[in-house]
């Protein structure tokens, strides 16, 4: 197999300035051919492929760039860095080590299991106030929230099979994919090696992750479930795992809020897995925690994490 490792024997500093480079050139062209599309396709002016949200048509668009940029920005750099850095990209990204079934398993339990803990952090999390000095930034963060759940929300309330599938395209499989082969397959095990500490390039991934979102009244149990995913690739070695554990975070929400908007369902989609029961918050932590010792038990650790 032909390879272009050309930077292979860099330093991991340069390493990860060629990563940042890539982001910046893939999410720059994201945005070019997002907004070409919409102009062969939609017949949409270059200077207004933005804001159309509001419009059936503009939705249409909005998911263009959204799938656009999830490929462009989470899943061609990092696929670019490990041909121009690894002899062997496909290992370098953690596809070529098969997990333990039980680590498959015990990770897409856990996802349901630490739904009330997560729940409550997020309470917690929007419970914060910042300093009244702080007033400013606070009001931004709020609005970026609103606008985000809005978008979200539109995304969401689909009444098609066809819809429900590209929802599920959308939320569940590009960001599942695209947003571990960053985080965890790249930055996690880089960062782990600049840093000559895996924990530190775990727990530093799992803040950019969560800091990613924009969203920082979800911080802390983004933050949290960055750090669950990150071990478990640790502990698997394959990159399956964390991508497989995304997906039924993002798919189970995606499937939930369908049957609920189509009233197949009663339950409110903003509150599943929440719970006001201090037993059941305790519970969701011990089982949580008990699952994650399990885990670990039967680590496999990556020969690669400190790559």
């Amino acid at each position: 197999m032909t390879h272009f490792a050309i930077f292979q024997q860099t330093s991991t500093s340069f390493k990860l300035f060629i990563l940042l480079f890539l982001l910046l050139l893939f999410a720059l062209l994201s945005v070019l051919i997002g907004m070409l599309f919409n102009t062969l396709f939609f017949n949409i002016p270059l200077t207004e492929s933005v804001n159309l949200s509001s419009t059936d048509n503009g939705l249409s668009i909005a998911r263009t760039f959204q799938i656009i940029s999830q490929i462009g920005v989470f899943i061609l750099p990092p696929v670019a860095l490990a041909l121009l850095i690894s002899d062997d990209p496909i290992k370098f990204l953690g596809f070529g080590r098969k997990p333990a079934t039980l680590q498959v398993v015990t990770g897409v339990v856990i996802m349901f299991s630490i739904l009330p803990l997560i729940q409550q952090l997020a309470t917690w999390n929007e419970a914060i106030k910042l300093p009244d000095f702080l007033g400013s930034i606070e009001q931004w963060m709020l609005e970026k929230e609103q606008q985000a759940e809005e978008i979200s929300l539109k995304f969401l309330e689909v009444s098609s099979i066809n819809g429900l599938l590209l929802n599920l395209l959308m939320i569940g499989i590009l960001p599942s994919v695209g947003e571990e082969l960053l985080f965890r397959s790249v930055l996690q095990p880089l960062l782990g090696r600049m840093l000559k500490n895996i924990h530190l390039g775990i727990i530093l991934s799992a803040i950019l992750f969560s800091m990613m979102h924009l969203q920082f009244y979800g911080f802390i149990p983004r933050f949290g479930l960055g750090l669950l995913l990150g071990y478990f690739y640790l502990w698997s070695g394959s990159i399956f795992v964390p991508i497989l554990m995304h997906f039924v975070n993002n798919g189970s929400a995606v499937l939930v809020f369908y049957f609920a908007h189509n009233g197949f369902i009663q339950t409110n989609a903003e509150e599943f897995g929440s719970s006001s029961n201090t037993i059941v918050i305790v519970l969701s932590a011990f089982i949580t925690i008990g699952l994650l010792y399990s885990a670990y038990r039967k680590k496999s650790l990556s020969q690669h994490s400190l790559k």
